[in-house]
């Protein structure tokens, strides 16, 4: 039985439970559960304001052809929470979606692809409707999630993914993100957005992040803190850092902040493969990446220590950072004084101007 269901749609968790059979001679559930796809188009169903059997009927239903696809990546949860799923695959149809602050909760299938159909033209995730907040967000209990492009998350305020492990579950494990443009986030392109990151990690273990590009992430306030890829901790719960991550074969392009940040102890991230280019910001200049390096590891009074090691940067390309200066490939750095060699150039990179 369902006991919790964090996609806002309680009544359906009801449902389903009243629908199943008990006692003797009932029918069990399939053993492993089924594999299902959900068809996502922005013209489809929307299970808004449906409720208990209706919702259910609805859900058990739509999405479930490409001929019936429903609106959302809500109701593409929906679908999966009416059915006994253990791999799911939510196929994106071209089109520009509005969804933000998606949380992707337990029990609604053990593994999880997104990814665009084929055919069906350019997928846009935009947040300029939510302003603030994050596209999407991943917990410890989550499917493990396969994010596939090709497709576009662009103007939400303070970030693109974010996933937070938790000290009773344990960090994000699985997490895939390939091939997605994370673009014009932070509050130089979204008022009153906090800019964090395009792929923001606290306490998340073995992620891959791969082939995506980061393009113009800035803010005017506080241009520093906002990141491509941020490895961190779960700070409200001081868990451990994010570690054994790796980010390879991406394109950084005009980040305000470093590019990519480790701190609060994350270990063992590789950074590899990578390209930092120069571009235009938002008012037009020509502008670099970061302020301290493209890697950086730094101690706050938050967490006071260094990373264990690990933390390496390798076959990357760069150029000058967000204020048309050379600096170091790779720096750790402190707000408290505390000395830290938690990051490493170990070879490959090469700098051009």
């Amino acid at each position: 039985m369902r006991k919790h269901l964090r996609i806002g749609l309680p009544c359906l968790a009801a449902a389903v439970t009243m629908l199943v059979p008990s006692g003797p001679g009932a029918l069990a559930a399939p053993a492993g559960g089924e594999d299902v796809t959900v068809y996502v188009g922005s013209g489809g169903t929307s299970l808004a304001g449906l409720s208990g059997k209706s919702l259910l009927r609805v859900a058990g239903k739509a999405g479930l052809t490409a001929q019936s696809p429903v609106r959302s990546l809500r109701d593409a949860q929906a679908v999966l929470d009416a059915r006994h799923t253990k791999n799911a695959t939510i196929m994106l149809r071209g089109g520009t979606y509005t969804d933000a602050g998606v949380e992707w909760g337990p029990d609604i299938a053990s593994t999880i692809t997104v990814k665009v159909q084929p055919g069906t033209g350019t997928v846009t995730f935009d947040g300029r409707a939510a302003k603030a907040g994050y596209w999407t967000k991943v917990g410890p209990k989550s499917p493990e999630l396969n994010f596939q492009g090709p497709f576009t998350v662009q103007r939400y305020g303070d970030g693109g993914i974010k996933a937070t492990g938790t000290k009773k579950d344990g960090p994000v494990k699985g997490l895939v993100i390939n091939r997605i443009t994370f673009k014009q986030m932070g509050n130089a392109w979204v008022k009153g957005g906090k800019g964090y990151a395009g792929v923001h990690l606290n306490y998340v273990s073995k992620a891959r992040i791969t082939n995506n590009s980061f393009v113009n992430l800035e803010n005017k306030n506080v241009p520093g803190n906002t990141h491509g890829v941020y490895l961190a901790f779960n700070q409200t719960q001081k868990t451990p850092g994010s570690n054994g991550n790796l980010v390879k074969g991406n394109t950084f392009k005009v980040i305000s902040g470093d590019p990519v940040r480790a701190s609060d102890g994350s270990s063992g991230n590789k950074v590899q493969d990578n390209v930092f280019q120069k571009g235009r910001d938002y008012r037009g200049k020509t502008r670099g990446n970061g302020n301290h390096g493209m890697f950086t590891y730094w101690v706050f009074p938050r967490a006071n220590t260094c990373g264990k090691g690990g933390n390496t940067f390798s076959g990357n390309s760069y150029t000058v950072n967000y204020y048309n200066k050379k600096t170091p490939s790779v720096r750790s750095g402190s707000d408290t004084g505390r000395t830290c060699k938690s990051v490493k150039d170990t070879g490959g990179n090469t700098y051009k101007r």
